[in-house]
């Protein structure tokens, strides 16, 4: 089981770092586009569920228990995230563009909603928001990712587990 979730996190790993690099390379911010979510869980879904198929089938006569599908889905989860947010902490440290773009995109977003934003939750919290972006560090975003991804495969493990479990006969 492990080293099927593991030959598979690191295909995922792989996939979320190329994601990124493509990305950042054509324009679209990964950190503030929320279309990364989309890849986020279209990534794990393909993924984890050509992990647990896998072990399903040649590991384990066909046969799935949930709790299986589970261990393998968060397996991958957890490496192939470490791995992404590993990459990200070396090139953000290589590259000071990305932080400093970060954070001139999700200040202009913040200012065309500006107005949206005041109404709803108030100056001061708007102004707090202000400063936060000010204020982000590469860990701040490195970990922000981790969530984000580690999130995305919590989503898809338990129904990719469901969707292959199948009881021994």
């Amino acid at each position: 089981m492990k080293e099927v979730g593991l030959r598979y996190a690191g295909v995922a790993g792989l996939l979320f770092c190329v994601v990124f690099i493509v990305s950042y390379a054509i324009g679209v911010h990964p950190f503030i586009e929320m279309s990364h979510l989309f890849f986020d869980l279209f990534i794990y879904g393909l993924v984890i569920y050509f992990a647990v198929n896998e072990f399903k089938k040649l590991n384990n006569e066909g046969g799935l228990h949930f709790w299986q599908g589970m261990s393998i889905g968060f397996l991958v989860n957890m490496v192939s995230l470490t791995l992404y947010m590993i990459f990200l902490f070396i090139a953000m440290n290589f590259n000071d563009l990305i932080l400093a773009d970060y954070k001139i995109q999700a200040s202009d977003f913040l200012i065309v909603k500006s107005v949206q934003y005041i109404e709803s939750y108030g100056a001061d919290q708007y102004n707090q928001q202000v400063q936060a972006i000010e204020d982000t560090t590469i860990l701040n975003m490195v970990f922000m990712a981790g969530v984000k991804k580690f999130i995305s495969g919590l989503f898809m493990t338990p129904l990719i587990s469901i969707l292959l479990r199948r009881n021994y006969q």
